[in-house]
């Protein structure tokens, strides 16, 4: 439970909602009416969610940056192997 104190002594960054979430349940007849507000406090708490999605984006973004980083490498090695620089036509077909 949020002591309604922060680190440096002032008002908590939980606190507010803490305060809401209590006040859902001293007045709800049913303890259920604030399964949102309890979910609020315990993100604001824990940002399990935040973090969720956060490492998703981070995932996504790895896995785009490899697509890239593949393409980009197959079209370095195909470069790299291209031999067609060294055929040589003789001159006579040249001249035709």
């Amino acid at each position: 439970m949020a002591s309604g104190f922060g680190a440096k002594g002032t008002e908590g960054r939980c606190t507010p909602v803490w305060r809401n979430f209590s006040r859902c349940m001293s007045t709800a007849d049913d303890p259920s009416e604030c399964n949102d507000l309890r979910e609020d406090y315990f993100e604001c708490l824990h940002h399990r969610k935040e973090i969720t999605r956060e490492n998703t984006i981070n995932e996504q973004r790895y896995k785009n940056m490899m697509e890239k980083s593949d393409k980009l490498k197959e079209d370095i090695w195909k470069h790299v192997w291209d031999t067609s620089w060294t055929k040589v036509e003789p001159k006579e077909k040249a001249k035709k």
